[in-house]
């Protein structure tokens, strides 16, 4: 996928989000029927990350980080609510023998991944991943996960 695919997306994704608070306006009260009130909920979602890196050699580093955030608010009614959530993980691995002879190969490897999940009829999700391999036995991962559910319509 191309950086401008990536932007056209996240574009489009952001417009959504602006959009949608206008479009599930109802208007006045209704009555939903057994079907609309199995499919209301507060708008749950899940977001997670996980990051885990090994280096083995003479030098040999690593590092890890994540983080969440997850947000929720009712549009017009609390049980019919807007939820995003946001996942990010980094990795960072150096395996290095420092030109030291005699020792087994160095090594670096991370591991990193980032989910999520939204209730609603209209549910956003775009993940990002990417592994760099660096001179000198570092290598760098990072990921991201976005996810956005409302319902609308009903």
């Amino acid at each position: 996928m191309t950086a401008d695919t990536r932007r056209v997306i996240n574009l489009a994704a952001a417009a959504t989000l602006i959009i949608t608070p206008f479009l599930a306006r109802a208007g006045s009260p209704k009555e939903l029927t057994n079907d609309q009130l199995d499919r209301v909920t507060a708008g749950a979602i899940a977001v997670n990350s996980s990051a885990g890196s090994q280096a083995s050699g003479v030098l040999n580093l690593t590092a890890t980080g994540g983080n969440s955030l997850v947000t929720s608010s009712p549009l017009f009614a609390p049980e019919l609510s807007s939820s995003a959530g946001a996942a990010d993980g980094t990795a960072l691995a150096v395996g290095s023998n420092l030109a030291v002879q005699g020792m087994p190969p160095p090594s670096s490897s991370t591991s990193v991944t980032t989910g999520g999940t939204a209730d609603g009829n209209l549910a956003i999700n775009s993940s990002f991943n990417h592994t760099t391999q660096g001179i000198g036995g570092v290598t760098f991962q990072a990921g991201w996960t976005f996810a956005y559910g409302t319902w609308m319509g009903l």
